[in-house]
């Protein structure tokens, strides 16, 4: 089974944010907004790739980037420049008004440029953090657990699967949410497709009648809890009956189905993560 992926250093040495993170985020802001254009949705484009929904997903949240070799057929399929992809285009030509201002400015003496400097700062800086309220606002920053809870044959899962953080907008994430899984499997479709995406309350008790995310015997399964087993959605999949011998946890409850637009992606992941993470000097916990 693919290895959960460890979180990439944030910064450089330099204190300026991790180039490599950056560049993921360029590559999947790209990725997604073709695939949009061309119509498809992301389980067509991994079958299309050889790849899963998963990795796709990843690509497009920043968290992970295609591998080389398959950029050629990635690019032709979705019909992305190269250069583009790649971040490789040149700089813009500066804008009229652009233009204007620069001539202004280099009309004035050094004093006067250095005033117009610091108010800059001081403008960019409230800018800046108006837009970290306004994130911290609209998004709720939640844990996106790297192993997948199976919908069909059931995967190895950790006690507590390792988690990174994302960010979902607040209005969509349901009470006493604090994680997301990934789903594999069509056991509990239509409502739970195979590749999506649920949002879980971490610890939770599940009542009979509740989805839940649970462990038997080290293999993670996303049920129906009823009194006697574990039910599957599709009846085409059978119920789970653990023995007296099994070992049964219960990792979380399922509090509902992550949209495709609810979770920051690309550019505005990075802006979450630096809303969240340093707010004007300030640890958000």
């Amino acid at each position: 089974m693919k290895q959960p992926m460890k979180e990439p250093a944030r910064r450089g040495a330099s204190g300026r944010p991790n180039v490599d993170q950056a560049r993921r985020a360029h590559v999947g802001r790209v990725i997604r907004r073709y695939r949009l254009a061309a119509g498809m949705d992301q389980a067509a484009l991994a079958a299309a790739l050889g790849y899963t929904k998963t990795a796709v997903g990843n690509w497009e949240l920043g968290l992970s980037r295609p591998d080389i070799d398959h950029l050629p057929a990635l690019c032709a399929l979705l019909s992305i420049p190269v250069a583009e992809l790649l971040g490789m285009e040149g700089e813009p030509a500066l804008s009229p008004d652009d233009r204007e201002l620069l001539t202004l400015y280099r009309r004035l003496d050094e004093f006067d440029r250095r005033t117009v400097r610091q108010l800059m700062e001081r403008l960019v800086f409230r800018q800046d953090r108006q837009e970290k309220d306004r994130l911290r606002r609209a998004y709720r920053r939640l844990w996106l657990f790297e192993e997948a809870a199976s919908a069909g044959v059931g995967l190895p899962m950790q006690d507590r699967a390792e988690d990174r953080p994302v960010f979902a907008l607040a209005d969509r994430v349901p009470p006493g949410t604090d994680g997301v899984i990934h789903v594999n499997g069509r056991s509990m479709e239509p409502r739970f497709p195979d590749g999506s995406y649920v949002y879980v309350a971490r610890s939770a008790p599940v009542l009979p009648g509740q989805v839940g995310i649970f462990i038997v015997n080290g293999e993670s399964y996303i049920k129906e809890y009823q009194p006697d087993g574990l039910h599957s959605l599709n009846p085409r999949y059978r119920t789970i009956r653990p023995g007296e011998g099994d070992s049964v946890l219960c990792f979380g409850r399922v509090t509902g189905a992550v949209g495709e637009q609810d979770l920051a992606s690309g550019p505005l992941l990075e802006k979450a993560r630096a809303a969240f993470d340093e707010t004007d000097g300030e640890v958000i916990v």
